[in-house]
């Protein structure tokens, strides 16, 4: 399943909602505890993401398929849910794949506009992370 279709079928799932308030809170409650715990031995300073209000972890290593696994956290519950979500659309992709694919589904389902500036600050700044690390493995032939 590509980047595209895991992001659709995150929006087809959660979309079943429809006030975007309530579907948000239900994304805060759940997602954060589908997803796979984050490595404790990788919650050191040098996986924070920079510029974050609160403090978020991320991840990323090569597996040997090619792919890429993709963890994080935060002490935030609505990043966490967030991370979490983004954690599952990236892993398991190609670096390139994850490169050129933005995450369309913050927007489809109404989170971004629930966040306040310094959380979508955050959210940006993670993203970067995310490109940031990935590039890193892309260029190192990970």
């Amino acid at each position: 399943m590509t980047v595209g279709e895991r992001q659709w079928r995150l929006v087809e799932d959660y979309s079943i909602v429809a006030d975007p308030r309530e579907r948000f809170q239900i994304i805060v409650e759940t997602a954060a505890a589908a997803a796979p715990a984050f490595p404790e031995k990788a919650r050191v300073d040098a996986n924070l993401v920079p510029g974050c209000a609160s403090r978020v972890w991320l991840e990323a290593v090569a597996l040997a398929d090619g792919t890429v696994a993709v963890w994080i956290d935060s002490e935030s519950p609505a990043l966490r849910a967030i991370g979490s979500l983004l954690a599952r659309v990236y892993s398991g992709a190609p670096p390139q794949e994850i490169l050129e694919t933005e995450p369309f589904f913050i927007g489809k389902l109404g989170i971004d506009r629930l966040l306040t500036p310094t959380r979508q600050r955050s959210l940006r700044r993670l993203r970067e992370g995310i490109v940031a690390k990935v590039s890193f493995l892309a260029a190192a032939g990970t």
